[in-house]
């Protein structure tokens, strides 16, 4: 296990949950996404397998990677929580105090959207509402 994963691991928690491990938190944003279906597809956002992993997110774990893995491939659940876990670790670099929340963020609102769970004057309120709203629905299952 690397030194990221690591840290991470030791470092994420939520309030009122017991320490948490990545996968801990990409479970619950798969019974979210899919409820549990590697071939979900949402066609209103070209969303795709048990994370409803979406073109930009992919193009993230392309660009970060140097990849150029097609959007299919995220039918493969292994691989969609390889992408996610790539990505999720490539952004947790850059937060303080990293927790469920910030991954949480990344997955629905982008790269930057882990600003929204500590700052609540960043960006705007809609965005911000809709990623709470998310964040609700997750902590559900994380809670399991």
């Amino acid at each position: 296990m690397n030194k990221i994963k690591i840290i991470l691991a030791a470092l994420i928690s939520v309030a009122n949950l017991s320490a948490l491990t990545v996968t801990d938190v990409m479970v619950a944003v798969e019974n979210v996404e899919s409820n549990l279906d590697p071939y979900a597809i949402n066609v209103k956002e070209d969303a795709r397998g048990c994370l409803q992993i979406r073109p930009i997110f992919l193009k993230d774990y392309n660009r970060i990677t140097k990849q150029d893995l097609p959007h299919d491939v995220v039918f493969n659940r292994s691989m969609a929580y390889h992408i996610t876990e790539t990505v999720w670790m490539h952004y947790a670099k850059k937060i303080p105090n990293l927790n469920a929340k910030h991954l949480v963020f990344i997955h629905n609102g982008g790269g930057s959207a882990w600003r929204y769970a500590d700052d609540p004057n960043y960006g705007n309120a809609k965005k911000r509402s809709n990623l709470e709203i998310y964040w609700n629905k997750v902590k559900i299952h994380l809670n399991k």
